[in-house]
């Protein structure tokens, strides 16, 4: 009997929920898929064709013929070996930007990306120092900061390691209209591609909730313009999520990840295919194709605490529902432990809907889980 002939294998580095979602969403392609991971609890591990542990990664970039993330803080020696056997994508340049803060904002800065105003601190007194002045300011981590971790505003300011004397960047506050991101991708032979815009709403840093497309032509045309232009002056290779905020003078960058992403979620069911499928097309160098926008929709995340039986029921009850669970053993506050993914007919129903499901999961107290 013959056994199946895999043309390709990707290593996906990181096991955690997007991984999980990148494997489900390609396995009807015929591709091995190999994670690595810190932790074998972690979910993708599971359903991974092979995995390996953190002493492994160079016998995991080894047996994949092409590596990519699930997230931008993994093994420094991992992504540079992968990028010296010239296996990986998107390339070291990218998620080097990402390992600490400052260098891209002054990326982005140093190309005339729209961004707020910032300066860089050594220190946490001189993080201060500058802060002061402003009348409203965000202090973020430089190194490790992510999901509102590492970010200190000037409304509550009493947990700032003043003593510290790592890099920190100083934000003036940006008043925005509100929070958008665009899911965007460009394939190994330079052809850019887009999903709808998505409004944002964020809480303590975390996405809440959101929903596209956002119905409005000047800005969805800013945006994809902006996006364009940045994957292409990082010769990008993959699925990349841009965090905006929507001011009265145009979009602003908050920031960009050379992955898959949390607002890009609702790609699961209103698109033609998802985000997930996409990188994973990209990056193998597989055929891609503009995706079309099948329906409005949106996501709910279902953050520090797993659903009851009757949750879950009162849910799928609503129709046109599907329930993500990230298969997570520990529970705890602000960890993203699933979402929820819903279409609707337009916005002004979409909207509707993921009121209905936000009271479902924390009824009227969602503070005391974010």
């Amino acid at each position: 009997m013959k056994t199946q002939d895999y043309h390709k294998t990707i290593g996906i580095a990181g096991a955690g929920q997007l991984g999980t979602m990148m494997i489900l969403e390609s396995r009807g392609l015929p591709i091995k898929f190999n994670v690595y991971s810190e932790s074998q609890s972690d979910p993708a591990v599971s359903i991974a064709d092979r995995s390996y542990s953190s002493n492994q990664y160079k016998e995991f970039v080894d047996e994949s013929d092409i590596v990519t993330f699930e997230f931008e803080h993994i093994n420094r020696k991992l992504l540079e070996y992968a990028e010296k056997e010239g296996k990986l994508r998107p390339s070291l340049k990218s998620v080097e930007l990402k390992m600490q803060r400052h260098l891209e904002k002054e990326f982005l800065k140093s190309r005339n990306f729209p961004v707020g105003e910032f300066m860089v601190a050594h220190g946490g007194k001189k993080a201060l120092e500058l802060a002061l002045p402003m009348e409203k300011f965000v202090i973020k981590r430089s190194e490790g900061g992510y999901d509102g971790k590492g970010q200190y505003y000037y409304y509550d300011m009493s947990t700032f390691p003043v003593d510290s004397e790592e890099i920190f960047v100083v934000e003036k506050f940006v008043e925005y209209d509100s929070e958008a991101s665009i899911i965007c991708a460009r394939d190994i032979n330079g052809s850019f591609y887009f999903y709808e815009p998505s409004f944002n709403l964020n809480k303590s840093g975390i996405l809440i909730w959101n929903s596209s497309p956002i119905n409005n032509n000047e800005l969805r045309s800013q945006m994809i313009e902006i996006s364009s232009r940045l994957l292409k002056e990082l010769e990008y290779v993959g699925v990349m999520g841009i965090e905006f905020f929507l001011t009265k003078d145009g979009p602003l960058i908050n920031e960009y990840a050379p992955r898959v992403h949390n607002t890009g979620h609702h790609t699961l069911m209103g698109s033609s295919y998802s985000q997930f499928e996409m990188h994973v097309r990209c990056v193998m160098g597989l055929p891609v194709f503009q995706p079309s926008t099948y329906v409005p929709s949106g996501i709910v995340n279902i953050i520090g605490l797993s659903l009851s039986d009757i949750q879950l029921n009162d849910i799928l009850k609503l129709g046109n529902t599907r329930v993500y669970d990230y298969r997570k053993k520990e529970v705890r506050k602000k960890r993203k432990m699933g979402h929820v993914c819903l279409t609707a007919d337009s916005n002004e129903e979409l909207k509707e809907r993921i009121e209905n499901v936000l009271k479902i999961i924390y009824k009227s107290d969602m503070e005391q889980y974010i």
